[in-house]
């Protein structure tokens, strides 16, 4: 009875984390969320009902995991999987029950030495980690160090996710997991994850960073066995030295251990040992001025170069769920002005290659800008999409999430601008995840263009995610003709496009209602949990679905 318990409250905490977050930060958020946000409790009696007919569930209910290429650089990409979302609520309420053990075994937070993750769960709030330990706080760390050594070596493990084996992970749990069974279910889950491989963690998500952490503590901590100075956050370490033959050697061992336990290796191309002084005058990050971001309120700094290191080093964070939201929107957007947004875009603009992260943090702030400004933004930013293809993901986002606040003819713009790619078969939209964002930014304009424009990627394109959000962008379209027409293809759909048909098939009323009686014992149980939700949403009068 209190290992049942034990697994609900880990449950709650998994179901806040994704209410708050998402279930991964480089795919969109699936419909599923709102059910999930919506029906919460009833959500968390699922994920136990998983949990205790785990073996039987996996063998008849297995995840419906969605796989698809992620750019990370102009010519670079990674394989991505969004989850089975019952299931990867599953696999993070196991993790969540084992993370204080696994916290409890790594390097000491007051070490002020491993900067990620650091495990601080809020129940109220959803949070997992402890905001004070970030890439920022490890890249300020760093600077800190420069002042007692002479040089340092700036380092990350090459294919860090993928490429981390099971099986000393597997041993890595069973050291802390007592008698219990989380060791053997989150193994089972990551063996279908990965196809039986034993290698690999899904990138993107809570739990996966959370199991890599406990992983690459044996390199900590043999790092600290040998008095080597270093700070690391997640996949990247930075090691200190007072020479460049210390610095060498502390390279070898860190390369050595990391292959003879791991498996893994360093990346050579990012393997860099330097001076630590010119370690400064590249760090892309900096302390706070003592005056704030500028000398008078509403002075823009002049300087490019610090004005793009100011920004990179500004917090756009912002909880749409604080009692003083209003409040802090409006600092917020009043603290944006002193950076010219658009001047730092232009100029981002005009290089063969941009910046990033400060092309993203650009991108992320012209949420805060206002009127023609944001408009001009905006279409700077679609119509130099080649330029931008390595961020262009949060490019969309940002743009689905300003879309109702732009003028007629930048909307108009804007979409005829992202038809055109499409049409042209632009390497920019051949990416599925960069597709699937650019139909959530078409879905604002219900024209006929649009609906067939739609219509034929649903046919071409073969991605689960794609076909999902067209479904549930038809329904809100009310086009019953065509989901008419679809529904007699059920049973052929994947697992996504199928819980987005019932939720649709609620656009075709009668005839909806009489299909989803014919078909409900056919359901598991997380697609009943669906259409749960939809019947009440539909029964209080909301008849939309949002993506």
């Amino acid at each position: 009875m209190v290992k049942k318990d034990e697994f609900r409250v880990a449950a709650k905490i998994a179901v806040q984390n994704l209410i708050k977050h998402g279930d991964t930060d480089i795919f969109p958020r699936s419909f599923e969320g709102h059910a999930i946000y919506d029906k919460s409790d009833l959500f968390v009696d699922l994920i136990c009902e998983y949990d205790e007919n785990f073996d039987d569930y996996l063998a008849r209910f297995p995840p419906s995991n969605t796989n698809a290429l992620i750019p990370v650089s102009y010519y670079g990409f990674r394989w991505g999987t969004q989850m089975d979302p019952v299931w990867n609520a599953h696999f993070l309420s196991c993790v969540i029950a084992l993370s204080a053990k696994i916290e409890a075994t790594r390097i000491r937070i007051d070490a002020e030495t491993i900067y990620s993750y650091r495990y601080r769960p809020d129940e109220k709030t959803g949070d997992l980690f402890d905001r004070n330990f970030s890439w920022h706080a490890f890249m300020m760390k760093s600077l800190r160090h420069c002042e007692d050594y002479e040089f340092v070596t700036t380092c990350d493990i090459s294919e860090f996710y993928p490429r981390l084996g099971h099986h000393r992970l597997e041993n890595a749990l069973l050291q802390i997991a007592g008698e219990t069974a989380y060791p053997k279910k989150i193994m089972s889950f990551l063996a279908n994850f990965s196809n039986t491989r034993s290698f690999g963690l899904p990138i993107g998500g809570p739990a996966a960073r959370i199991l890599s952490e406990l992983t690459i503590n044996q390199i900590d901590r043999l790092l600290q066995g040998k008095r080597i100075p270093f700070v690391r956050f997640a996949d990247d370490f930075h090691l200190f030295a007072h020479s460049r033959e210390e610095a060498y050697r502390q390279t070898i061992f860190l390369s050595e251990k990391l292959f003879e336990n791991q498996g893994l290796s360093l990346q050579k191309s990012k393997t860099r040992i330097m001076t630590t002084s010119e370690f400064r005058a590249t760090c892309p990050v900096q302390e706070p001025l003592d005056d704030g971001i500028a000398e008078e309120e509403g002075k823009v700094i002049a300087d490019k170069h610090e004005r793009s290191k100011l920004l990179l080093s500004f917090s756009l964070r912002f909880d749409p769920y604080s009692p003083t939201a209003e409040e802090d929107y409006q600092n917020l957007k009043n603290e944006v002005r002193n950076f010219d947004i658009l001047g730092l875009l232009k100029e981002e603009l005009a290089k063969s290659r941009v910046h990033i992260a400060l092309s993203r943090k650009i991108v992320s702030a012209i949420h805060y800008l206002e009127g023609r400004t944001k408009d001009d933004a905006v279409l700077s930013v679609i119509e130099n999409s080649d330029v931008l293809y390595p961020i262009f993901s949060s490019a969309l986002i940002m743009m689905d999430r300003v879309f109702g606040e732009l003028g007629d003819n930048a909307q108009k713009r804007l979409t005829e601008n992202i038809i055109a790619l499409i049409h042209s078969e632009s390497h920019v939209f051949r990416v599925d995840v960069h597709l699937c964002f650019a139909l959530r930014v078409l879905q604002h304009l219900n024209t006929e263009e649009n609906q067939q424009l739609i219509k034929e990627i649903y046919e071409t394109r073969k991605s689960d995610i794609v076909r999902r959000d067209i479904i549930l962008i038809m329904a809100l379209w009310g086009d019953w003709y065509w989901l008419s027409d679809l529904r007699n293809q059920y049973r052929q759909l994947s697992g996504p496009e199928k819980r987005a048909l019932l939720v649709a098939s609620y656009a075709l009323r009668d005839e909806g209602k009489h299909w989803r009686e014919h078909i409900r014992k056919e359901l598991n149980p997380f697609e009943k949990f669906i259409l749960s939700w939809a019947g009440d949403r539909v029964g209080r009068g909301r008849k939309d679905f949002p993506l």
